[in-house]
């Protein structure tokens, strides 16, 4: 995983920034039949039964097995898993090794040279041929059909954990239950067997749509008609200044991605040089070496980058500001560092790519509309999540504190400003979360401050108002938080809003505002939503309205991926949305694991998505109902620890076993019902 990042706006507040930041398919409701006469009737959706979705002829997947290995059992640390790409419903062997699988590396089978144990080497392996494999590691899908769902195209995140990161094309003729590997492209390590030296951070929540002017001014009448595909630069985005990368389509022979760069890996666009001569040796195999360098800031860690054309990959276990660790290079031959070479990271925006802007700190494209107030008639009108990381914490503490006290130094109040004379901050102490409201201020240091109590460790996390605060002990039961006051125990403070925009070449967007009735980026409550996700598709519902299928999470959840449920909102306008109505949610309690766990046999399919479920896509099947295709883990983290207990029922909790299955990234899909009620 990379390094936290921070997400600040020098000299701006967290209010004033409030004030600022307040998929799809194109608007398919022409294929919904029209219902007449219902009156002043509400539209809901009765939800199928879902079913995991396979894929054949693509690249590795996490229910292959270790050919290398051979046999039915495959044995690491001492533990033996079964070692065969099973059906998710079909012999009830679990699918895959966790604890070894993304923890990170080695992934056991992903390369040809492993034996089951230690870090693997070779050539990166692709899915087995004429097999058909849970579609599994797979998230963010994006799927479009132009004859009423008989046919699917679909643009996938595919991420093995810790690993690598790649944007995958199929097709499905089965409603999303089958699918076949069409095209892969922006590829983040291509080629790479990992030893948990680097990271799967490259381009991800792929959004396509057409624009009428793409190359042209900006400007209505300009450009010409062009499919655009849309990326995240996942190492540095969810950031004010920060877009989205933008690459035109030049479908052929079936492969929508044909023409896109097979790799095009994205970083921090950090910038250095290195203090002294070293000897790298060639990897992924063997403990690496130190390089020392001016400086590591605007470098992912774990991570990669480029000295003398060759690229060096280091796990960073005991990393500095001015060290690289646990190094090694991808060359065969090795490489030798001289001091005064040049270092650098790979760019956040690629130089063979464009980039939005006018966007607001983008995490993807959500979905287009037909019509939006605001939007010029020839314009594409699109919903967009604004996401900003680590918002609700601008700043840290630069001196222990124990509460009550009148002043708390911090780094910079620069973001903290008083309203209506003064302002109350989070701090994490060993007893939990408190507060301490203060009237004054310096530029490094909150004066006149009164309430909380205990002791506030150097370097913590200063939350600023609207911060989530909810107990570990809360967080802890879905295996989320970390035990660990100065991080606020581990609370996810992102803020996440939906925007509205409009463009009419693709890259240039002017920025309508935020949209209302979704979520409460404030909310601390159970019962209104906090997070909302960056993956939905807007119909055209046959009473004119708008219907809109987004994810969406509360605070009590941790994490700002917005991963709780699946809702739908409908809307006259785009603007004001009505309530969130569940669709489809988690299972807390993780009690199709831990059934499976108890009695063996086939995982219930809830166990698939029942500690995420989000970044739902819909298409319309000409007959009313719409298939729903979305994202799951079998545990909000994708691999607990062995021997961790989780769940929300005392009564039966789960208790994650030694061969459990590393069910994460699986897409799914099922069917959805239309229902009219007054």
């Amino acid at each position: 995983m990379s390094r936290r990042r921070i997400a600040t706006a020098t000299a701006v507040g967290v209010v004033a920034l409030a004030s600022v930041a307040a998929a799809t398919s194109t608007a398919l409701g022409a294929s919904l039949p029209q219902h007449r006469g219902h009156g002043r009737s509400t539209l809901s959706y009765t939800v199928g039964t879902p079913v995991v979705d396979k894929i054949s002829g693509g690249p590795w997947t996490l229910s292959q097995g270790d050919a290398s290995v051979g046999g039915s059992t495959i044995t690491v640390d001492g533990v033996t898993y079964p070692n065969a790409a099973v059906n998710p419903s079909g012999t009830g062997a679990v699918p895959a090794q966790s604890g070894t699988t993304g923890t990170p590396s080695p992934l056991t089978g992903y390369c040809s040279v492993s034996n089951g144990t230690g870090p693997a080497t070779g050539t990166v392996l692709r899915q087995p041929k004429n097999t058909s494999l849970a579609m599994q590691p797979y998230y963010f899908p994006f799927v479009t059909s132009s004859d009423n769902g008989k046919v699917l195209t679909g643009y996938f995140d595919y991420r093995p954990k810790d690993t690598d990161e790649a944007v995958v094309s199929a097709t499905s003729t089965d409603h999303g239950k089958t699918w076949k590997y069409t095209g892969e492209a922006l590829e983040q390590n291509p080629g790479l067997c990992a030893d948990g030296n680097t990271d799967d951070d490259g381009q991800g929540h792929a959004f396509v749509m057409t624009v009428p002017g793409f190359g042209g001014s900006g400007q209505a009448h300009s450009g010409r008609p062009a499919q655009v595909l849309y990326t995240l630069s996942r190492p540095l985005g969810d950031a004010l200044g920060v877009n989205l990368i933008v690459h035109k389509l030049t479908p052929k022979n079936g492969d929508p991605l044909a023409g896109l760069p097979a790799g095009e890996p994205v970083g921090e666009g950090g910038s250095t040089t290195a203090t002294a001569a070293v000897s790298v040796p060639a990897g992924p195999t063997g403990a690496g070496v130190t390089v020392d360098v001016g400086s590591t800031d605007n470098f992912e860690q774990p991570g990669h980058f480029t000295v003398d054309g060759h690229v060096v990959d280091c796990n960073d276990a005991t990393a500095t500001a001015t060290a690289f660790t646990g190094c090694t290079t991808r060359d065969a031959a090795g490489v030798t560092i001289a001091a005064g070479d040049a270092v650098t990271a790979d760019p956040v925006i690629p130089a063979t790519a464009d980039q939005t802007s006018g966007l607001i700190a983008p995490d993807g494209i959500i979905s287009t509309l037909a019509h939006y107030p605001g939007a010029p008639q020839g314009s594409v009108a699109v919903l967009y999540t604004e996401k900003i990381v680590d918002y609700y914490i601008p700043t840290t503490t630069t001196a222990a504190v124990t509460l009550p006290a009148a002043t708390v130094p911090v780094a910079s109040t620069a973001a903290l400003p008083l309203s209506n004379g003064s302002i109350t901050v989070s701090l994490g102490t060993v007893a939990g979360i408190v507060q301490t409201t203060c009237t004054g201020e310096t530029a490094t240091s909150l004066t006149g401050c009164t309430g909380g109590a205990g002791a506030v460790a150097k370097g913590s996390d200063v939350g600023a108002p609207g911060a989530a605060t909810v107990p570990y002990s809360t967080l802890a039961l879905t295996g989320e938080g970390k035990n660990k006051p100065k991080s606020l125990f581990g609370n996810n403070e992102d803020y996440s809003v939906v925007r509205a925009a409009y463009t009419y070449d693709g890259l240039h967007f002017t920025d309508l505002g935020q949209v209302s009735g979704l979520n409460d980026p404030t909310s601390g409550s159970s019962t209104e939503l906090r997070w909302v996700g960056s993956r939905g598709t807007v119909i055209r519902n046959p009473d004119g309205s708008y219907g809109l299928f987004l994810s969406g999470a509360y605070a009590a959840d941790g994490d700002s991926d917005a991963f709780n449920q699946i809702f739908y909102s409908s809307s006259r306008d785009g603007v004001d949305w009505s309530a969130p109505q569940k669709l489809l949610g988690t299972d807390y309690t993780f009690s199709a694991l831990a059934q499976q766990a108890a009695d063996g046999g086939a995982l219930g399919v809830s166990g698939y998505y029942s500690g995420r479920v989000y970044d739902p896509t819909v298409v319309p099947n000409g007959n009313g109902t719409l298939t729903l295709l979305f994202a799951g883990y079998g545990t909000p983290k994708p691999l607990p620890v062995t021997g961790s207990t989780i769940g929300t029922d005392p009564a039966a909790l789960y208790t994650v076993p030694a061969a459990s299955a590393a069910d994460y990234r699986t897409i799914l899909s099922v069917t959805l019902h239309p229902h009219w009620s007054r």
